[in-house]
C-alpha cells in the first residue's frame, strides 16, 4: 500500500529524473502561488483534490485506493506568441512523460495513473506562466491492516 506521502515522493522522484523539469513542489493551490516565485522553470506542482479513497472488496479487507490530483506543468515564456506555443507543447508532453514513468516504468505494479483531462494555464499566479494542468486519477492497491492500529 502506498501512503499519500509516498505518492508525493514518487512524483518528486519522477520529476527530478526528468531532464527538462527543473523544480517540483506539492500542496494546496495557495502553495502553488507561493512556490512558483523565484524557481527554475519548467516546474511541476502536484495538488490533491477530492477523491473517493479506498474501495474495499466484499470482505471489507482490501481493494483499491483512488486519489485525484492536479498536476501543473508550467514554464515562463518570452514575449512572443511562438514561444508560448512551444512551451505549451513541451509542458503537455512533460505531463505525459510523468504518467509514462509510472505506468510503463518500474512503478507499473504499484500504480495505475489515468489522465482525465488537461486544461491550459496562461498568465496565472504571480509569475507570467504558461502550460497545462492535468487532472489525474491515481489508483493503488489497498489492504486494511489492523496490526497498525494503535492500542
Amino acid at each position: 500500500m502506498k501512503t499519500y506521502s509516498q505518492i508525493v515522493n514518487d512524483f518528486q522522484t519522477a520529476c527530478n529524473e526528468h531532464l527538462a523539469i527543473n523544480y517540483f513542489a506539492s500542496g494546496t493551490i495557495d502553495k502553488l502561488d507561493a512556490s512558483s516565485q523565484n524557481v527554475p522553470y519548467p516546474m511541476a506542482f502536484l495538488r490533491p483534490l477530492t477523491s473517493i479513497g479506498a474501495v474495499l472488496n466484499n470482505l471489507g479487507t482490501s481493494g483499491e485506493r483512488t486519489l485525484t490530483f492536479e498536476l501543473y506543468m508550467l514554464d515562463v515564456p518570452k514575449l512572443t506568441d511562438s514561444d508560448v506555443t512551444k512551451l505549451m507543447s513541451n509542458c503537455e508532453i512533460y505531463i505525459y512523460d510523468i504518467i509514462s514513468w509510472f505506468n510503463l516504468g518500474s512503478m507499473q505494479q504499484d500504480y495505475e495513473i489515468n489522465l482525465n483531462n488537461i486544461t491550459p494555464v496562461n498568465e496565472a499566479f504571480n509569475d507570467r506562466v504558461t502550460g497545462w494542468v492535468g487532472n489525474l486519477t491515481i489508483t493503488t492497491p489497498f489492504v486494511l491492516d489492523y496490526c497498525n492500529f494503535p492500542d
